[in-house]
């Protein structure tokens, strides 16, 4: 069980307050109501929940010591983690290298199956 809060769960409710509800980037979500802005939480929460389990979204929590977290930016550029750095908060971008593409076709006819995270520039 995750200890801290999924900081995503904030970002779907500021989200969907600013893009429902028609406000401005420049309210600010600590000014809302809180009533308001537990409502929005909660919803955010549930979508969230439910995007886990149908694995369109991964669990915030690391499933094994095996796993290295990915993310994405606001550009659209992917990263990993680095964490046998000594500070360990490093990230190594993901280049595109031509030479090691591979068929997305064939790799689904051996069982692969994709995800889409986002949309690069």
């Amino acid at each position: 069980m995750t200890t801290t809060p999924d900081p995503r769960i904030r970002q779907l409710a500021e989200a969907r307050y600013r893009d429902g509800y028609g406000q401005t980037a420049a309210d600010a979500w600590d000014q809302l109501d809180a009533s308001l802005r537990q409502y929005l939480t909660n919803e955010a929460a549930a979508w969230l929940a439910a995007a886990v389990a149908a694995g369109i979204a991964p669990p915030a929590d690391r499933p094994s010591d095996d796993h290295d977290a990915v993310y994405v930016d606001d550009e659209g550029l992917l990263y990993a983690e680095y964490r046998t750095s000594p500070e360990g908060d490093y990230l190594l971008r993901l280049q595109w290298v031509d030479e090691m593409a591979e068929s997305k076709s064939a790799l689904e006819e051996r069982g692969a199956e994709f995800r889409l995270l986002g949309w690069s520039r």
